[in-house]
């Protein structure tokens, strides 16, 4: 190959290379996951024989938000002008499971999604828009507009 491509095609199949790499390395994953899965209904069949998968929730993820937490904080904003009071940091994280279609028992993704609403409202705070007052006796707060 004399015709000035032998650096294109050089790259290419570098390049070939560590996407076919990279190919198997998630194939084998995928496989070994499966296999996990299919060991764990094996052994759920033995404590109940009767159960029929399809009536299992299936656990989402909670989506990434697309720019950041602006969209998190602007369902916030307006989750606290709707309630007209105080909202605390666990009712918002059940409002955006809802609003986001999470399963609220997926103990997982509830706690992503508070620490997600936490630390959105930590911001909103730096920003001066509200305000955090303790509740009860643990950590969590109550959330209101400033002003």
């Amino acid at each position: 190959m004399q015709d000035g491509y032998d650096q294109t095609l050089s790259g290419l199949l570098r390049k070939r290379g560590e996407l076919a790499l990279e190919v198997e390395t998630h194939r084998t994953a995928w496989e070994a996951t499966s296999a996990s899965l299919e060991a764990i209904d094996r052994a759920i069949l033995v404590f109940s024989p009767g159960l029929n998968y399809d009536d299992l929730p299936i656990r989402k993820r909670p989506p990434v938000a697309k720019d950041g937490t602006t969209d998190l904080q602007r369902f916030l904003l307006d989750m606290l002008r709707r309630s007209g009071g105080p909202v605390r940091t666990l009712q918002a994280a059940s409002a955006m499971a809802a609003d986001r279609g999470v399963d609220e028992r997926d103990r997982v993704a509830m706690t992503l999604l508070r620490k997600r609403v936490a630390d959105s409202f930590y911001r909103l705070r730096k920003k001066g828009l509200v305000v955090g007052v303790k509740y009860g006796s643990g950590s969590e707060l109550e959330w209101r507009l400033a002003g």
